[in-house]
């Protein structure tokens, strides 16, 4: 009777240590240390400083299941060989609205996006293998200083904010030196308000006297070498006429009447 509760025992002991194992197994999905992005962490992570190479994926696809294994070896190569290079996942049940933004339908699907881009730079059609991964990678995505490029990052930040001081500096001084020779002019028309109302109401006249009937008869003289060469052999011609005049005037003039009393 001892040897059948021992028994039961024992049986219950195998079957309660059966079942924690089974429990404490995971989905393949589920044993992984890639980080996995989702709709909520997707765009913290895509479109910075680092390139992403991120394996759309799903639960009931049979070759990401295949491919899982590689896919590890592949981000535990990248956790030591670039730290410019995030090695991600993403679920697309879970995350459907990402994966129909970018048009991913057939699975396993692998994506590499560059540094400041939301945009797939290219996808991975290659043998699904961590060596094939790398390959890809190190062609498509020269490595990038992270360190470097954020100290050039910060200079050029710091040479943008000098030369927009400068354009600010410059623009004030521009506005400045308007406002002063707008000020002059104002006083110079406030001082010669008077001469500048007479200008005007002399040019007003002029332009009255030309719109208006008056002028109709007026004759338009234009001086040319033939109008002087006119005007000077008038002048010869009334002289000399004069002067024959003169000459005939004197040749009869009478003789004073005293001069016949005489004789």
């Amino acid at each position: 009777m001892s040897f059948i509760i021992n028994s039961k025992l024992f049986t219950l002991l195998i079957i309660i240590t059966l079942f924690s194992k089974i429990s404490s197994l995971k989905e393949w999905w589920e044993d992984t240390k890639v980080p996995i992005l989702n709709e909520t962490n997707f765009y913290d992570i895509i479109g910075h400083e680092k390139y992403v190479v991120v394996e759309f994926f799903t639960k009931a696809c049979i070759y990401c299941k295949y491919l899982a294994p590689e896919y590890e070896k592949f981000y535990e190569l990248y956790l030591t060989k670039r730290e410019d290079v995030a090695i991600t996942k993403i679920e697309c049940i879970i995350s459907k609205k990402i994966c129909m933004d970018y048009g991913v339908f057939a699975f396993p699907f692998i994506a590499l996006y560059f540094p400041e881009s939301k945009k797939m730079k290219s996808v991975f059609k290659y043998r699904r293998t961590a060596e094939e991964l790398d390959k890809w990678v190190n062609i498509i995505a020269p490595k990038k200083n992270l360190k470097q490029s954020t100290k050039e990052e910060k200079k050029e930040i710091v040479n943008e904010n000098d030369n927009m001081t400068k354009i600010e500096d410059y623009i004030v001084q521009q506005f400045t030196d308007v406002k002063k020779d707008i000020n002059d002019i104002e006083k110079f028309l406030n001082d010669n308000s008077k001469n500048i109302s007479d200008i005007i109401n002399i040019n007003n006249k002029i332009e009255n006297f030309e719109n208006s009937d008056d002028n109709e008869d007026v004759i338009e003289i234009k001086i040319t070498p033939l109008f002087i060469v006119k005007i000077v052999g008038i002048f010869f011609l009334i002289k000399i006429v004069l002067f024959y005049a003169k000459s005939y005037l004197f040749k009869y003039k009478p003789l004073p009447k005293n001069i016949h009393q005489k004789n």
